[in-house]
């Protein structure tokens, strides 16, 4: 399960570097004038999400598996409730280029979860071929 853990943390880190890099040209590309300081906080928030997903997966992948469930579950409901907390402090301290932030953020938590999809997927493959 280690070295799943460490291709899936790889992978997912690179994902996110790449998706930052490419996200900050498309914006640049599209709004040359504006600058755009918080964008950086966005893929990091994801790639911290992401790291600690596949941290607690890996150190609970041995539970029954309704218990795994549930943590599943557990880990979407936290993202979900830290994204929202996350787009309200941006709404309530920044209060600029709101429109702008929620699309690109959107857009960063759709592609989040194609990679947790594809996280998880690749857990329970390992787990399943380790029974």
């Amino acid at each position: 399960m280690q070295k799943l853990s460490n291709a899936l943390m790889s992978l997912f880190t690179l994902v996110m570097v790449v998706l930052g890099w490419a996200g900050w040209g498309v914006l640049k590309g599209l709004y040359p004038a504006e600058t755009y300081t918080w964008f950086p906080y966005i893929p990091a928030m994801f790639l911290l999400f992401g790291v600690a997903t596949i941290m607690t997966l890996v150190k609970n992948y041995k539970m029954e598996p309704k218990k795994l469930v549930n943590v599943y579950l557990m880990l979407k409901l936290a993202k979900l409730v830290m994204a929202i907390i996350y787009l309200l402090a941006f709404y309530f301290i920044v209060r600029k280029d709101i429109r702008i932030f929620g699309f690109v953020f959107a857009a960063y938590y759709v592609i989040y979860i194609g990679l947790e999809t594809y996280i998880f997927y690749s857990i329970e493959k390992q787990i399943k071929k380790e029974e």
